[in-house]
């Protein structure tokens, strides 16, 4: 492989990591809520239309690419207090923290 190549592949992949949820929209799952029956996305793709493929980050990392609803917010809460939850439409489907 040539160092432009190289280059390239490393740009573009800096740009897609930086496109990420950060440390702003880190989540913990809600007190009395569990994630149990979840399960990771195969190949990036959900059976029925009514799921949505997002990785979770909670304060010690990411999750795997799991299978969600659109509900999975009433699930989980913002680290930072003064922000909700929201999903975003996009490939892949990104779960944020913003201010309401």
């Amino acid at each position: 492989m040539t160092w432009q190549i190289r280059g390239l592949l490393g740009a573009v992949l800096a740009v897609v990591l930086s496109c990420g949820p950060g440390k702003d929209d880190a989540v913990r799952v809600k007190e009395g809520e569990t994630l149990e029956g979840i399960d990771e996305c195969p190949g990036l793709l959900c059976a029925g239309e009514q799921y949505f493929c997002t990785e979770l980050l909670f304060e010690y990392g990411r999750s795997p690419p799991l299978c969600v609803t659109s509900d999975i917010c009433n699930k989980l809460e913002c680290l930072d207090s003064g922000k909700k939850c929201v999903l975003f439409d996009g490939i892949p489907v990104q779960l944020r923290c913003v201010n309401p």
